[in-house]
């Protein structure tokens, strides 16, 4: 008797599942999909888009390499500002030694700009004693 009243549940079960499945094949209700339709300039605008990003991306690992050092030896001190130390501290900067070329390709992009008339710095950065060092294998300035 046990086995029957399973069997019989089992039975019902089954038949239900048969019974609700035409319902869940019907079409009354399709699962509505939204493609954004691309044409072709917006394809164009995004693809460049992209390869902006990607020279950009190209760009800062380039300048990321620059600043990169496993001794003190490989840094030098170079003008990050085309006046140097006549614009202050903020003029110079520290890479690289190997890197010097590509560096100064970069500064020639630059916009030539007249520089003030004034003694260069001699604070921190632009001082006499100021060392291109290696800090965590990264070129910097000790002053």
């Amino acid at each position: 008797m046990k086995y029957k009243i399973k069997e019989f549940l089992l039975l019902c079960c089954a038949v239900g599942v048969l019974a609700l499945l035409p319902l869940l094949y019907s079409k009354d209700m399709p699962i509505e999909v939204n493609v954004p339709a691309l044409n072709s300039k917006e394809m164009d605008a995004k693809a460049e888009e992209q390869h902006k990003e990607a020279a950009a991306a190209a760009v800062k690992a380039q300048v990321r390499r620059m600043y990169r050092c496993q001794t003190d030896e490989d840094c030098i001190i170079v003008d990050k500002d085309p006046c140097g130390c006549l614009v202050g501290p903020s003029g110079v900067t520290a890479i690289n030694a190997e890197y010097t070329l590509d560096f100064n390709k970069m500064q020639s992009n630059l916009v030539a700009k007249a520089c003030p008339d004034r003694a260069p710095s001699t604070e921190r950065e632009c001082s006499p004693d100021a060392q291109a060092v290696c800090v965590e294998n990264v070129c910097k300035i000790r002053f």
